[in-house]
């Protein structure tokens, strides 16, 4: 018994650092993303017209606002994950909200990692299921971890996340698509690619490249000091000197897809996300019986 509790400390830290790595791909979420519009050329846009296309006299940057503003009210949707990171493939379904800052309910499949052997004593097969709260993440327990009865639940603290994930303690930022056209705006160089079709949807393509330089001028783009700071921060510990990221929008102005690329030490970075349903309920009640990574931890040094 004390060999398979080692066992499922060990893996239990790895499947955390493997999420913290792969997932914690944006900065911490802004408090009130629904800022107002911010009129850099003056203008004020209409309503979208079918098909995707933004209104004519209205900068990209002035009508990705007012996507902020309407995909923030929608503050929920279902969501499709495919995470790059150097070696580590991973897809992830499921629901997100953003309503009262990120919560969601996503099973991830680790099939595509290298480490989805080393996992299964502790999720019992590829795919792991896990709840983000607004306090905590937890990642239900399978397999060996379980077998000999006690909690199927594993609780992270936002202390947890950071010490695993090199400081920031958000891990679910890639699910928030205000967030990431926020970050897209923030390089102040946005390109309307023009209209594509994404998942049978008529949408319009935008596109930009987030470089160090831009991020010390993020501040006059809709973020605070504190974002840009942590910002840095993650660009930094990553290494990562640009950040490529791409948003399609369709004539609901909301966001559809986005996409983010980069060079970072862990090796190429590369992040999709599909949105759909806008409005889906999100359940992601913490569980009532779980243990947690100190308890985990303290188990496999006394057993």
């Amino acid at each position: 018994m004390a060999g398979t509790r080692k066992t499922a400390v060990a893996v239990v830290l790895a499947a955390l650092a493997l999420t913290a790595t792969a997932c914690n791909n944006n900065d911490e979420k802004k408090a009130d993303s629904a800022a107002p519009t911010t009129a850099a050329t003056g203008s004020t846009a209409s309503a979208a017209p079918t098909g995707g296309a933004k209104p004519e006299k209205v900068s990209p940057a002035v009508y990705l606002e007012q996507v902020t503003q309407k995909t923030s009210a929608a503050k929920s949707a279902k969501v499709e994950e495919l995470i790059k990171v150097g070696q580590v493939s991973m897809t992830g379904k499921g629901v997100a909200s953003w309503a009262d800052g990120l919560e969601a309910d996503l099973t991830m499949d680790l099939s595509g990692s290298p480490m989805a052997k080393l996992l299964e004593p502790v999720t019992g097969g590829p795919n792991v299921r896990y709840l983000y709260t607004k306090d905590a993440m937890f990642m239900h327990l399978g397999g060996k971890a379980v077998a000999g009865g006690g909690p199927e639940w594993v609780r992270y603290s936002k202390a947890d996340m950071a010490k695993a994930s090199g400081g920031s303690s958000d891990q679910l930022q890639s699910a928030d698509p205000v967030q990431g056209v926020r970050t897209l705006i923030a390089g102040g160089k946005i390109t309307e690619v023009g209209p594509e079709t994404v998942n049978g949807k008529a949408t319009t393509h935008y596109s930009g490249v987030l470089s160090a330089d831009d991020v010390a001028k993020a501040t006059s783009q809709g973020m605070s000091q504190e974002q840009v700071d942590k910002l840095k921060q993650k660009l930094t510990a990553a290494g990562i000197t640009s950040d490529k990221i791409d948003v399609w929008v369709d004539a609901d102005q909301l966001v559809v897809k986005r996409r983010e690329q980069a060079e970072a030490k862990a090796g190429t970075m590369d992040i999709t996300v599909t949105y759909s349903d806008y409005g889906t309920p999100v359940n992601a009640t913490a569980p009532k019986d779980f243990t947690t990574l100190a308890d985990l931890q303290k188990a496999g040094a006394t057993d």
